[in-house]
């Protein structure tokens, strides 16, 4: 048996090792001066700028079917499901600091050589924790934290489920009209044919040219399949969100392609760590890993409980009473770096949590900068579009008074006519991708936190 000096020497030596605790990690930190390349576009009358995004960039006849979706979504049920799991984990954990209080009460007859006799108990047990490592406190807000992230998770699904909802409602309008047109384009262009064949036949043409409006009739009928399947296609993705099957219809929102609001948040980049809910999580994780860290350091000390109970019984006719109380302390002498191997796997957790949220917020900051400058540079190629459409009006125009007073045939009128509708085309594609990338950026702007929450 060691010395009584020896053995108190070897237990301040384990407390010491116990003491040196692991240090917490420096976390990145993020830049509050950061800023974008572009300024956000400033709308004066923006509307109520409380509201979600998709209500603050479309009408009520938009959204109003995208929020009736929302609510048949199956993927953000199970979210909210996962949030009330996570919410029952953060109850279990707060009722783990508290007492528990246990009931145990049973009756037993026996007989030995002739005599009965009968036992009869109730009795009251009760443990409370004490919490002096602060362990338990810990995991409660590891929990805490936990459902706070499955919370913000939950609302980041919202998000890009409107958004993909709305992106597919642009594809399906876009290819619906881009049916219509290349009808149209069929048109002229069985027009165009039929005289550039009388002109053949009147020695005005050549064989190629005969050959080269054929073949560019046959392009624009090879074009209406893919846009039918276009349409198809996104009208599956509109069904996807909403939870229903492919022959279900879906309610129409208008002809034309839908109006898609440039009321933009004003916002600098760190705004987005409390607007975007992937933002949020990750905040959030990071606070989670924390405590996880703080209570892997708080279990190399010693836990404490305190513990008693009352015990009534009748045995015999006689009665008896017991009556318990225990104070508990553990600590582990030696568990061959156990523990603190654990602590070091939490530190590299947290660690990783905050570097992967300031890698996320990076990411949707150049993903703002990104569509902020493609919006701009729609913007400007709308604008030439707009002047090249008002050109190919004036020609075709011009062509047709040239036609009425005899100075010209009909065939310049139909290929000024099928320049214009190819322009239409191209005006349509650049509309439709204007309001994609808006879509696009008020969804990566994000919402506000509601007033309780912020």
């Amino acid at each position: 048996m060691p010395p009584p000096r020896l053995s108190l020497a070897l237990i301040a030596l384990m407390l010491g090792g116990c003491m040196s605790a692991l240090q917490r990690p420096t976390l990145p930190v993020i830049d509050p001066q950061a800023g974008f390349s572009i300024a956000i576009p400033v709308v004066e009358d923006a509307g109520d700028v409380s509201r979600h995004w998709w209500r603050r960039a479309t009408r009520e006849t938009v959204w109003h079917p995208l929020e009736t979706a929302l609510t048949a979504n199956p993927e953000l049920r199970a979210a909210d499901d996962n949030a009330e799991a996570a919410r029952a984990r953060f109850e279990q954990a707060e009722a783990a600091l508290g007492p528990e209080i246990e009931l145990d009460a049973g009756t037993e007859a026996r007989r030995v050589s002739g005599d009965t006799g009968n036992n009869r108990r109730i009795g009251v047990d009760g443990d409370l924790p004490l919490d002096l490592n602060g362990a338990l406190a810990e995991r409660r807000r590891a929990a805490r934290y936990a459902y706070e992230a499955s919370l913000a998770e939950r609302d980041q699904l919202q998000s890009d489920l409107a958004r993909d909802y709305l992106l597919a409602l642009l594809d399906r309008d876009e290819a619906v009209q881009l049916q219509a047109l290349i009808a149209q384009q069929l048109d002229v262009a069985g027009t165009l044919l039929r005289l550039i064949e009388l002109r053949f036949t009147q020695g005005l043409a050549s064989s190629v040219d005969v050959l080269q409006q054929r073949d560019q009739l046959a392009a624009l009928r090879q074009q209406i399949p893919e846009a039918r399947l276009d349409a198809i296609a996104a009208g599956n993705r509109l069904r996807r969100v909403a939870a229903q099957t492919p022959n279900v219809a879906i309610p129409t929102v208008g002809d034309a392609l839908p109006t898609i609001s440039n009321a933009f948040t004003d916002i600098a980049p760190v705004a987005l760590l409390q607007r975007r809910g992937l933002l949020r999580a990750t905040q959030a994780r990071i606070q989670a890993a924390d405590a996880r860290f703080a209570a892997a350091l708080a279990d190399r000390w010693p836990t404490f409980g305190l513990s008693g109970g009352l015990l009534r019984q009748v045995s015999s006719g006689e009665y008896s009473s017991i009556v318990t109380a225990a104070l508990d302390a553990a600590f582990t002498l030696f568990d061959s770096g156990t523990k603190q191997a654990i602590a070091a796997e939490r530190r590299a957790e947290l660690a990783a949590a905050g570097e992967q949220h300031l890698s996320d917020w990076l990411d949707i900051v150049i993903r703002v900068d990104d569509l902020l400058n493609e919006e701009a540079s729609l913007l400007e190629r709308i604008a030439l579009s707009e002047e090249r459409l008002a050109s190919s009006r004036a020609l075709l125009d011009a062509t047709q008074r040239r036609y009425e007073r005899g100075i010209s045939d009909y065939l310049p009128v139909l290929e000024a006519l099928r320049g214009l509708q190819q322009q239409q085309r191209d005006h349509l594609a650049l509309r439709a991708l204007l309001a994609q990338t808006r879509i696009r950026l008020h969804h990566a702007l994000g919402d506000p936190l509601p007033e309780d929450q912020a």
